[in-house]
């Protein structure tokens, strides 16, 4: 089982898309119960770009798409440092 596959088992009610975005700062995002992730970026970055995103569905109920909202700074601080807590516990790597 890939480390991506462990994450869909674990968030069985979302849905996992790979999407080709030529830009290397496009990593992905979420959209009511899909997620989608940039396919040119590396395993460990699609790792935690899943992670990232259930963690904006586990916890925000807001609109994030401000990216100018000391709101929006926030989540999105809190869910790197939330995905990155995951991330270790599940596959048991530093950064």
């Amino acid at each position: 089982m890939s480390d991506l596959e462990i994450i869909e088992d674990l968030y069985p009610e979302l849905r996992f898309w790979f999407i080709d975005v030529p830009s290397p700062h496009y990593h992905g995002h979420i959209e009511g119960t899909d997620v989608y992730i940039n396919c040119n970026q590396s395993n460990d970055d699609w790792i935690k770009t899943s992670l990232h995103e259930v963690v904006h569905y586990s916890y925000d109920y807001c609109n994030l798409s401000n990216a100018r909202s000391v709101k929006t700074m926030r989540s999105e601080k809190w869910a790197v440092c939330e995905s990155q807590r995951v991330f270790r516990k599940l596959f048991r790597k530093h950064e």
